[in-house]
């Protein structure tokens, strides 16, 4: 094979090209760091090998884009850039740049090739729309997807006009409004990409469809169905349908809290019909507009605090983990067939174990219907799905259970419960296995008494639906050993879980800020405020649903049983309110029994508030709240015990405390989280408020001591905080 090299071949190049039989094959591989990225590196890079190109240097007929990063094409543009953003204007020139390169990229006057193997997304999929033909493997690794909007900005490369001009405005905004990621398939039937191929084939195909297009025996682009001249986005009047049916949606699900699918719509129809170049200085504007908002401020924060949480189990040094293939999940209830689903789904070998073969069997059931539906809507082949499901056997025996990497019991919250299932485990087990309770509130120390290897029991808690929440909360007691937490950490990671490491407490961090909230919320009830009022006010600041709506959908029961544990441990300040005793005396558990503080229909779905409550809960007469009011009782309730947690030592750090509240129990995103939000809104503000309403409701809202320190000092919580 002839080859010329065109471009230094040195080891820091980040990109370099080479022609191959005609065809010119840019290789991108940054080094020291584990994706290719774009930044000014990567920039410049490309910028010399274009300016190659359009010379015509080395005889190229065509161009190849490859990756030589496993799992990678290109990640996305370098988030650390955007802390250098101070001004809109640093924004929009940014985006204004990766606009003339692409656009130099478009214009050479031969074909390009975007041979795409792993994750091309963001920026990194904008490279690929600005290329005339793009080929991708069929690896499950391959992602591609604009998820600009979940740092609260838009695509700054082009790809709020390029994508519609694709596959159409409609198909456009799905992508860009949700920030879905599809596979190679699924991004060839939307019109993203022209051909999927095997990996291991990737480079040869994509080189010789370079050269067929270059000798115009292929069309340069395979028109897809949304782009096609019958497209019903054409039809009079529709685009006006789909943009109005699309920021309903939006509003709907944000309530208009978050400006960057507001402004994502608007950037898109306004570039229609324009020429491209004046539709992307439209996206280079608000590009940078929306980077220094103080939204995207708060989800950058989040970005990079959660990376961290993954990334540092905060252990001794040289502490490592040991490899989890095989996980025993005890108690095949709700919560442990989803403990057990996710992990089946990460490629790991599970048994699924109750006490009765009926139960055993029903969460067989239920976590293979969880995988299937989860493969399903990946398009996963009929033989993936059934290797997949496969992976989980149930049981009512212990048999096998020396072979488990991690055992991950899930049985009733119940000490004594716990204590007996526990004994049962380590008779079965081995000393190298790592003992989880997936338990919400009670003290893993407590549940460690019954162990003889306390130091291999260790809290693994996760958070229901378990296949849809991001958070794995690791509770450590003083004798847990430094390789179970970086095993349960690991372990966390490989099933798709942002694990955080906290200290042994009751209720340890999440249940232990929520406790408080939910309480406050019951004791509104009994003043007169509404149900809807609560939790109206609650989602118009940014709750994903009201603490009424939760406590139905975690059930009353379960409630009434972690509000006691707490009120045990908490008296001072979480005495729990006795509206939810009565309405568990009525027999109401929520939503799985169609009976709470709202009322359900036959199939379960919500249809109000359930007016015969308040008779439950004394009548008391209703009494209009202020709606602010009701938000700092509540908000600043949990925030106010997030910093204790911090004080008291529960938390390592507040980076886990921002995430943990966020991603485990729905903390507002776009307020980065409770101890970002106090560097935000500022220390003394928070502690104002705090004792404002102390001194008209009590002692619970007496401010935290660290929080008057910060107030005092004038200290930050976060390191990255303005």
């Amino acid at each position: 094979m002839a080859a010329t090299a065109t471009e230094e071949r040195v080891g820091t190049a980040p990109a370099r090209m080479e022609v191959e039989d005609g065809v010119a094959v840019i290789r991108l591989n940054q080094p020291g760091k584990p994706v290719n990225v774009i930044n000014a590196e990567l920039l410049q890079a490309l910028d010399g090998i274009l300016a190659r190109l359009e010379k015509g240097e080395g005889g190229a007929r065509a161009v190849v884009i490859v990756s030589e990063k496993k799992g990678t094409w290109i990640a996305g543009a370098d988030i650390e850039q955007f802390k250098d953003f101070r001004t809109p204007a640093d924004g929009e020139a940014a985006s204004r740049a990766g606009h003339a390169l692409l656009g130099r990229l478009e214009r050479l006057p031969i074909p390009v090739v975007a041979a795409i193997d792993g994750v091309a997304l963001g920026g990194g999929l904008e490279v690929a729309l600005a290329c005339g033909y793009r080929v991708a493997s069929d690896s499950p690794k391959t992602k591609l997807g604009l998820p600009e909007v979940q740092l609260g900005i838009l695509p700054g490369a082009g790809g709020t006009q390029r994508l519609p001009r694709l596959i159409g405005v409609r198909g456009a905004l799905d992508l860009m409004l949700t920030g879905k990621q599809l596979d190679g398939r699924r991004a060839r039937a939307a019109g993203i990409v022209d051909e999927v191929v095997p990996a291991p084939v990737l480079l040869p195909i994509a080189k010789r469809i370079a050269l067929e297009i270059a000798d115009g025996t292929r069309a340069p682009r395979t028109a897809s169905k949304t782009g096609s001249p019958e497209n019903v986005e054409r039809l009079p009047g529709m685009l006006s349908v789909i943009f109005r049916k699309a920021r309903e949606g939006v509003l709907a699900k944000t309530h208009g809290l978050y400006p960057a699918p507001l402004r994502i719509l608007q950037v898109v129809h306004d570039g229609l019909g324009k020429p491209l170049d004046e539709a992307l200085k439209i996206e280079a504007k608000a590009f940078g507009e929306l980077a220094v908002t103080p939204e995207a401020r708060s989800l950058l924060h989040l970005f990079f605090v959660t990376t961290a949480a993954k990334n540092d189990a905060a252990l001794p040094e040289g502490t490592k983990p040991r490899k989890v293939e095989e996980v025993a999940v005890v108690g095949a209830g709700f919560m442990g067939a989803g403990i057990a689903a996710v992990s089946a789904e990460a490629g790991i070998e599970v048994r699924l174990k109750d006490v009765k073969l009926e139960a055993a069997a029903k969460g067989l059931k239920t976590a293979r219907d969880t995988l299937v539906k989860r493969a399903r809507r990946k398009k996963a082949r009929r033989f993936e799905v059934t290797a997949l499901i496969d992976r989980v056997q149930a049981t009512t025996e212990y048999a096998g259970f020396r072979q488990a990497d991690v055992v991950v019991e899930a049985v009733f919250e119940d000490v004594k419960v716990k204590h007996a299932v526990i004994k049962e485990i380590e008779a079965a087990i081995g000393p190298d296995t790592v003992l989880g309770s997936n338990t919400s509130t009670i003290p893993i120390a407590t549940l460690a008494e019954a162990a003889a290897r306390p130091e291999n029991v260790i809290g693994l808690h996760f958070f229901s639906p378990v296949d849809k929440m991001p958070l794995l909360e690791i509770i450590v007691h003083d004798r847990t050993a430094s390789w179970v937490t970086a095993t349960s950490h690991a372990y966390g990671k490989q099933i798709g879980k942002t694990p955080i490491v906290v200290n042994d407490s009751p209720g340890f961090y999440a249940n232990r800020i929520l406790s408080p909230y939910m309480a406050e919320a019951a004791l509104l009830l009994e003043e007169g405020a509404r149900m809807d009022e609560i939790d109206r006010a609650m989602t118009d600041w940014g709750y994903p649903v009201g603490p009424i709506t939760l406590y139905d959908e975690v059930g009353l029961d379960v409630a009434q049983k972690a509000g006691k544990i707490m009120a045990a441990a908490f008296a001072d300040r979480m005495k729990p309110s006795t509206v939810v005793d009565r309405l568990v005396a009525d027999g109401r558990s929520g939503r799985k029994n169609g009976k709470g503080f709202y009322a359900y229909d036959a199939e379960g779905k919500r249809t109000g508030p359930d007016e015969s409550v308040y008779a439950l809960i004394g009548s008391p007469p209703a009494r209009a709240h202020d709606r602010a009011e009701i938000q700092d009782r509540l908000g600043l309730m949990m925030v106010n015990e997030a910093v204790r947690t911090l004080e008291e030592g529960v938390l390592r750090s507040a980076r886990d405390g921002d995430v943990g509240a966020v991603l485990g129990i729905g903390f507002p995103p776009f307020r980065g989280g409770p101890f970002w939000y106090v560097d935000q809104v500022g220390a003394q503000n928070v502690l104002n408020r705090l004792r404002a309403l102390e001194a008209r409701f009590g002692a619970r809202f007496a401010p935290a001591k660290l929080l008057e320190e910060k107030a005092r000092t004038g200290g930050k919580f976060s390191d990255d905080a303005a």
